[in-house]
């Protein structure tokens, strides 16, 4: 009875840690790769054991074939990626201001290298990427996402088929409203461009002896640094609300 019992909890226990290790590989944060791969191990299990006993009602029986167990672990591994990728779909929004800022400012060709993308990206987007993932932490919204994880247990049921076409549904319209989102965000450096570019337009016409070029990008950095030092706070309070709104909104119907 005793090793039945065991043998049971370890089903429970890893059906669990299959999709909350699915949401960990794409989990802005968690799966950024400067964390090692054996702490982010450990949080996920900690964060298995710590929910299991809430979803436990909900976990089918173990199946009777090898087949059906790859089943169920492979479907558990898909909700957790999903959840993960919507998370990171996320924030692309904020990528996209600062890709429209470093245009607009003329720091779009200075690169360096982005921890959290994991790729070559621009100095001001990286720098929004930072200061996202810090207040990500700070404000405690990386609990959401962690909620927003274990609420995927009463929206996708274990056991049950994969909902494709819903996903990529879901997936798309949380694409189009970051794009919507990281469009207002970078609304002040569109502006800012649009009237630089005619100033600088105008100036070319009445004094064409002057290099435009040469006096007016150092004019430009300047004052789209201002304009960003400005505008943080708005632009990463608005951010931060879009992001765990649509976090909050994924299991919102079910509670």
């Amino acid at each position: 009875m005793l090793e039945q019992l065991l043998a049971l909890d370890i089903y429970h226990l890893g059906m669990v840690f299959a999709r909350i290790s699915g949401a960990f590989l794409a989990l802005p944060g968690f799966a950024a790769s400067y964390v090692q791969v054996r702490i982010r191990l450990f949080i996920a299990i900690g964060v298995s054991i710590a929910i299991l006993p809430l979803v436990i009602d909900q976990i089918p029986p173990p199946p009777g074939a090898a087949g059906g167990l790859v089943r169920l672990i492979a479907y558990e591994i898909t909700v957790g990626v999903f959840v993960g990728v919507l998370a990171q779909m996320l924030i692309t929004a904020l990528h996209f201001a600062g890709t429209v800022a470093g245009l607009t400012s003329g720091l779009a060709n200075a690169f360096v290298f982005d921890p959290v993308s994991e790729s070559q990206g621009a100095l001001i987007t990286g720098f929004l990427n930072l200061v996202a993932l810090v207040l990500i932490f700070v404000t405690g919204i990386h609990m959401v996402m962690l909620e927003a994880v274990a609420e995927t247990f009463s929206l996708f049921p274990p056991g049950g088929v994969i909902p494709t076409g819903d996903m990529a549904d879901y997936l798309a319209h949380a694409l189009s409203r970051s794009f919507a989102i990281g469009l207002r965000l970078a609304s002040p450096f569109i502006v800012f461009s649009i009237v630089f570019q005619t100033a600088m337009g105008v100036t070319a016409r009445l004094m064409p002896q002057m290099n435009v070029f040469f006096v007016g990008l150092p004019a430009q950095i300047l004052l789209g640094l201002s304009l960003l030092m400005l505008v943080l706070p708005t632009i990463m309070l608005w951010f931060m609300t879009h992001y765990e709104d649509s976090l909050r909104g994924l299991f919102a119907p079910v509670g």
